[in-house]
């Protein structure tokens, strides 16, 4: 992962999302202060999870559609090529709570999975910033 200038990453597993092994498939969160960015709407940030189960079940369009934001507004998805990644984007520009929501879902490289990404840029960054968040994603 290619962090943005002045965050770090914390590497956790993803809840509720199981391998084959029984174990929580892999997920990390990044953002300037990662322990607080799931509590704190004003903080920007990521989670970045990797799910074989996921892909075996739906790809990035259907697991995007599984996530919806009742309270927001979304816009048209996009795709984008970023990496070695086919990304399908939703963005949501919600009244409440973190102002705007990006969730990005793209199969990974050979049989490794699917990467979901849930990003909430700052205030004052666009799609730039998202696509580059999206291109500093790999897997091993």
């Amino acid at each position: 992962m290619v962090l943005p200038p002045g965050w770090r990453a914390e590497g956790t597993g993803w809840a509720g999302q199981y391998g084959d092994d029984g174990r929580l498939e892999p997920a990390l969160v990044m953002s300037p202060d990662p322990r607080s960015w799931a509590v704190d709407p004003s903080l920007p940030g990521a989670f970045v999870g990797l799910s074989a189960a996921t892909a075996r079940r739906t790809g990035p369009a259907g697991f995007l559609a599984e996530r919806p934001h009742a309270d927001c507004v979304a816009a048209p998805l996009r795709r984008t090529w970023q990496g070695s990644v086919e990304w399908t984007v939703a963005t949501y520009a919600c009244p409440t709570g973190r102002p705007l929501i990006v969730e990005a879902a793209g199969l990974a490289g050979g049989a490794t999975g699917l990467l979901y990404v849930q990003l909430t840029p700052p205030p004052d960054r666009g799609g730039d910033f998202v696509d580059a968040v999206l291109a500093g994603v790999r897997t091993r």
